[in-house]
């Protein structure tokens, strides 16, 4: 029998009462902390690392599916690459988290780092009032009218009682979980994909080690803004789950041994790596898949096939189906065209609960239609377009299910996207 622990009740101080919180601030919570913001409603995000951007800013450099984009997308592209931190389609992370830094704190987001949001809060049976922190300051209370779970995994919503779902229908497994790795001092040459893995495959063969590389779709190329640092995001691990601690710290740990096995292959090996130096890893794992949160509208393979655009749909999603190998032995990615769908404002908004707003990779959608939606530019607009319900529900004293689907659309398409 499992041993249970009964924790003694006492009072929490609320620490804000606002208009929203934003719950992570990852690539979808940091925009939607910002556009709430700017749009007048007092606003705190609360983020568990100490950098805004989550996947962004931590994992990966690449950007896609901006094109149909307006409003905040467009807006951080254009900075980005005005600021030279981009090539596109690939940004320098670390330049990137201080221009996210400017735009937090330009905006007025209060924000709350190395802190973690860790239970609702209700007002009554099934309706949100904010959530439970826990940070430096110890454990208290953010008061919001809305909230917005920008946690990736769906965690306030889960632990509101949520319904949700994980992985494919036929065994469960999500996609594989990654690290990024610097490695400094590259003084090699660029090489294409089929290069690299040639280079990797001579390495290991005059190493005699056995080494494989764990995820094959890669190449060198250095970090905008830097000669000499390549950005290794190879390590992959299948197999374990990232909502469970001890898995988690296990994964972590896994995904280190790959990084420091990648450079002792290659640098005594290879002579473009003869000079690297080993650098840091990334804050946090590159997670794909964990929690969808069961909304009203749920976004599905066949939306993708079909292209369907729906009366609620807030903007269009171009970007293919993009599937990290799940277990063992599958390829490493598998990558299918899709027709321009729409992410309806039905899939932001979890069944059964009100005053809530999930955004990111845990919105209301299947195993195969997340392998598209979670990227970069769609998790951007998913964040604003939160925001901007927010924003109307707050001038109407409703919740956000109860504004007009078409009164978001329409600010969506003001904001210049692509309908």
């Amino acid at each position: 029998m499992e041993e249970t622990y009964y924790e003694p009740g006492r009072e929490i101080p609320v620490s804000h009462n606002v208009d929203v919180v934003v719950a992570g601030g990852g690539t979808a919570g940091v925009a939607a902390a910002i556009c709430a913001a700017r749009l007048g409603l007092s606003t705190v995000m609360v983020e568990r690392t100490a950098i805004p951007g989550g996947m962004l800013t931590h994992v990966t450099c690449w950007l896609n599916d901006f094109d149909n984009k307006g409003g905040f997308p467009r807006e951080f592209r254009q900075g980005i690459e005005t600021r030279g931190i981009c090539r596109w389609p690939y940004q320098n992370p670390f330049l990137t988290t201080a221009y996210l830094d400017d735009l937090v704190r330009e905006s007025g987001v209060r924000h709350l780092y190395l802190a973690n949001t860790v239970a609702p809060l209700f007002e009554d049976e099934g309706r949100l009032g904010g959530v439970i922190v826990e940070s430096k300051s110890g454990r208290h209370a953010v008061r919001a009218k809305v909230v917005i779970d920008a946690t990736g995994d769906g965690d306030i919503a889960a632990r509101a009682g949520a319904e949700f779902a994980m992985g494919r229908d036929s065994d469960g497994a999500c996609q594989s979980v990654s690290l990024s790795h610097m490695l400094m001092n590259y003084t090699g040459p660029l090489m294409s994909a089929p290069e690299f893995l040639a280079a990797i495959a001579d390495s290991a063969q005059t190493a005699g080690n056995g080494y494989e590389i764990p995820y094959d779709s890669a190449r060198v190329q250095m970090l905008p803004g830097t000669e000499r640092l390549f950005y290794n995001g190879t390590p992959h691990v299948t197999g374990l789950n990232p909502l469970d601690a001890e898995q988690l710290s296990d994964l972590v740990l896994a995904l280190r041994d790959q990084a420091r096995e990648f450079h002792d292959t290659m640098k005594p090996h290879h002579p473009a790596f003869r000079d690297v130096e080993f650098g840091p890893f990334s804050a946090i794992p590159g997670v794909r898949e964990t929690r969808r949160i069961v909304c009203d509208e749920c976004v599905t393979s066949d939306d993708l096939a079909e292209g369907r655009q729906r009366p609620d749909g807030l903007f269009l999603v171009t970007q293919s189906i993009d599937i990290h190998r799940c277990i063992p032995g599958e390829p490493a990615i598998v990558v299918e065209k899709v027709k321009p769908y729409h992410i309806p404002l039905g899939a932001l908004l979890p069944r059964g609960l009100e005053n809530l707003m999930v955004v990111g990779r845990c919105i209301g959608g299947d195993h195969r239609a997340l392998s598209s939606y979670r990227i970069i530019a769609d998790c951007f607009a998913m964040g604003e377009a939160a925001a901007i319900t927010a924003r109307l529900a707050t001038d109407r004293a409703c919740a956000p299910r109860e504004v007009p689907a078409r009164d978001v659309v329409d600010e969506m398409a003001r904001a210049g996207y692509a309908q």
